[in-house]
C-alpha cells in the first residue's frame, strides 16, 4: 500500500467536489453537488468523465505501478478484490446507508493486448468491479486542475503546482489552422 498513491487518488476526488472519507487503503467518495448521473457504459472512466458519472463509489487504488493487472495478475492477487467482499462490503453498505454506490478500482493500466485488456475486464466484472480509472488519467487530470498561482493546503497539490509553476509539464500544444 503506498500512502503517496493513495493521496494523489484523494486528492483527484477532492479537486472534483467529492466527499473523501479514507479508510485504510480505501475511499469512500460522494458527490453532494451531483443530482443525476450521466449514464455512461464504458467500464474505462477518463479523469474527466468521473464527476459526470459518479454520485458515490467505493474507490480501492492498487498501488502497483509497475505491474499491469492481466488475468493472470488478477488470479494470483485475491486481495484486489478485498473490498468489494466480507467486513470492507458491510462497511460500504453501511457509509453509503442503502443509497446506490459504485466499485472502482484505479490501476496502473491494463494489458497492452486487446484481448488480455477484454480478459482482464471480464474478470473484474464478474468479481463486482462497476469501473476503472487508471492512475495516469487521474494524475493528468489533477495536474490539469491545478493552479500554478494559487497556494494548496494540500501537500499532493502543492507538489503539483510548484512542478506546474516551473514548467515541469508540458503545456498543450497549440493547434494551428493550418
Amino acid at each position: 500500500m503506498s500512502q503517496a498513491s493513495i493521496e494523489i487518488v484523494r486528492e483527484f476526488f477532492i479537486i472534483h467536489n467529492f466527499f473523501v472519507l479514507k479508510k485504510e487503503d480505501i475511499l469512500f467518495v460522494k458527490n453532494a453537488e451531483l443530482t443525476e448521473t450521466e449514464g455512461i457504459d464504458r467500464f474505462v472512466l477518463s479523469g474527466s468523465e468521473v464527476s459526470k458519472v459518479l454520485k458515490s463509489a467505493v474507490v480501492k487504488p492498487v498501488c502497483w505501478h509497475t505491474m499491469k493487472l492481466t488475468p493472470v495478475v488478477l488470479s494470483r492477487f485475491p486481495e484486489i478484490f478485498e473490498f468489494l467482499k466480507g467486513r470492507y462490503a458491510l462497511e460500504s453498505k453501511k457509509f453509503f446507508q442503502g443509497e446506490d454506490f459504485k466499485k472502482i478500482l484505479v490501476i496502473s493500466s491494463l494489458p497492452a493486448s486487446e484481448k488480455l485488456q477484454k480478459e482482464s475486464i471480464k474478470i473484474m466484472k464478474e468479481e463486482g468491479v462497476d469501473h476503472i480509472i487508471t492512475f495516469p488519467s487521474i494524475i493528468a487530470h489533477l495536474i490539469e486542475k491545478i493552479d500554478a498561482r494559487y497556494v494548496y493546503l494540500s501537500s499532493v497539490n502543492e507538489i503539483f503546482r510548484v512542478l506546474k509553476f516551473y514548467k515541469f509539464f508540458a503545456e498543450k500544444e497549440q493547434k494551428l489552422p493550418f
